[in-house]
């Protein structure tokens, strides 16, 4: 792809100063004939006046009438000595002194000698050069008639003037046509430059016009595939950005949750007097502590592993053990009760996950407990249904208003009852549990309970 684009630049850039070369040459061209045209008009018009002058020289013998024949005869003269030293590749301040003698504007001087160098060997300006030496020869011829006329004359010979003037009209014709055939030829060569200008106009801006659409084409689509990556990017960032935010989340929740059980357990330390009961706060401290340090090291594994999203075998019994014993004692020092109903075991998931979604629901079920209740306890039941493992999470506690269930599983929603909340956790555990492909729902009566019902595929 990369060649493509070198090749379609170079060809645009190629193509750009070929069209403007060869504008340029082709102005350089036109000016230079049309400075040749203006010359012949010159030359054209100082032979005319020559040969009249001459005639009437002849017929009245006036002096005046000779002086304007060598006037106008060196108009001609001058230009065939700018041909001459042109031609012989002498000075160019000789052709210059020439070609102005011949009464042509100094300003079109550069044109005519370029133009005559680049030329003078090329078929068709060679043809107009050697019809421009055709025409000195008769200038010549009649320089030569004038000369010898006005000597005659001056010595008071007679002369033939009826011949001499009919040589003179004779050699006028002859001149005229080598004039317009020098003009015919200028001609075809501004017509050829006109016809390949008119060609490079049409073919040059196609092919440019072609490589800028294939070259525009190429960088779209390019354009086009570095946004669709750069969306691309952008949707694993923010999907990765997300799996941060639950993984931190999901953590710091679940580094926090056997705290509250160790500050039941400090609670209850602080008012036991039966000091010989102390060894057994202490081991389920330490469990507990254990069981937190464990965690730590998974998390790291599973960070240095890059395993978060794989999905392996879980043992339910012993994931709710775990959690059992990180959230053994509420706040207060009150003991949890649990009770378990497993019929299903295993399941295979996303181990993350699946502990995002139990320490989220055990430890809302904790957090809010109804303590004007006799006993407070929390139920975890699994069993099939269909294709799917039912996991039931059921408590006695304070129970949800009708016009929050709605809401609950929304980012940042807080019930208002729990100041510490910052109205994650349930949204997490929603966001955990749909990318195992499963639902949850909930069913509450305020101030009776609340069940959360999980529903994963098996």
């Amino acid at each position: 792809m990369k060649r493509v684009i070198i090749s379609l630049t170079v060809i645009v850039l190629i193509a750009t100063a070929t069209i403007s070369i060869a504008h340029f040459y082709a102005v350089k061209i036109l000016s230079s004939t049309r400075a040749y045209t203006n010359f012949e008009a010159q030359y054209a018009k100082g032979e005319k006046d020559a040969a009249r002058h001459l005639i009437n020289y002849i017929y009245s013998h006036d002096e005046v009438d000779y002086l304007y024949f060598k006037s106008d005869i060196s108009i001609s003269r001058g230009d065939s000595v700018a041909r001459e030293a042109l031609a012989s590749g002498k000075d160019t301040r000789i052709a210059r002194i020439g070609f102005l003698m011949g009464g042509n504007n100094k300003e079109d001087l550069p044109q005519l000698i370029w133009f005559f160098g680049e030329f003078k060997n090329k078929a068709l300006f060679k043809t107009a050069i050697e019809t421009w030496q055709q025409a000195d020869v008769l200038v010549g011829k009649l320089n030569v008639i004038g000369a010898t006329v006005h000597r005659n004359i001056a010595a008071g010979k007679p002369v033939d003037k009826d011949d001499i003037a009919l040589q003179v009209s004779t050699i006028s014709d002859n001149l005229t046509i080598k004039q317009q055939n020098f003009s015919a030829i200028l001609g075809v060569a501004s017509r050829m430059v006109d016809h390949y200008v008119y060609l490079l106009d049409l073919v040059i801006p196609f092919i440019i016009l072609v490589s800028s659409a294939l070259l525009a084409g190429i960088m779209l689509r390019k354009l086009q595939t570095s946004q669709k990556v750069i969306m691309e990017q952008n949707l694993a960032l923010n999907s990765m950005n997300e799996r941060i935010k639950k993984f931190a989340y999901s953590v710091t929740h679940d580094l926090r949750s056997p705290i509250a059980s160790l500050t039941g357990l400090v609670s209850v330390l602080e008012k036991e007097k039966d000091i010989t009961r102390l060894p057994d706060y202490t081991d389920m401290m330490r469990e507990t502590l254990e069981l937190q340090d464990q965690y730590i090291h998974d998390v790291l594994n599973a960070i240095r592993n890059e395993s978060g999203q794989k999905e392996e075998i879980c043992n339910l019994v012993e994931l709710v053990n775990d959690i059992k014993s990180q959230n053994s004692f509420f706040a207060d020092g009150h003991k949890v009760n649990f009770l378990s109903e497993l019929e299903i075991w295993e399941l295979k998931c996303n181990i993350a996950d699946i502990k995002v979604v139990f320490n989220n629901l055990i430890s809302n079920a904790i957090k809010y407990a109804d303590f004007n209740k006799p006993e407070q306890w929390i139920r975890v039941k699994s069993y099939r249904k269909d294709q799917q493992c039912i996991i039931e999470i059921e408590d006695n506690g304070l129970g949800i208003k009708p016009e929050q269930k709605e809401n609950i599983f929304k980012k940042y929603f807080m019930s208002g009852i729990n100041k510490k909340s910052m109205g994650l956790g349930l949204y997490f555990a929603k966001q955990a549990i749909e990318d195992m492909n499963g639902t949850i729902t909930v069913r509450s009566l305020l101030g009776k309970g609340t069940s959360f019902i999980v529903a994963l595929p098996l």
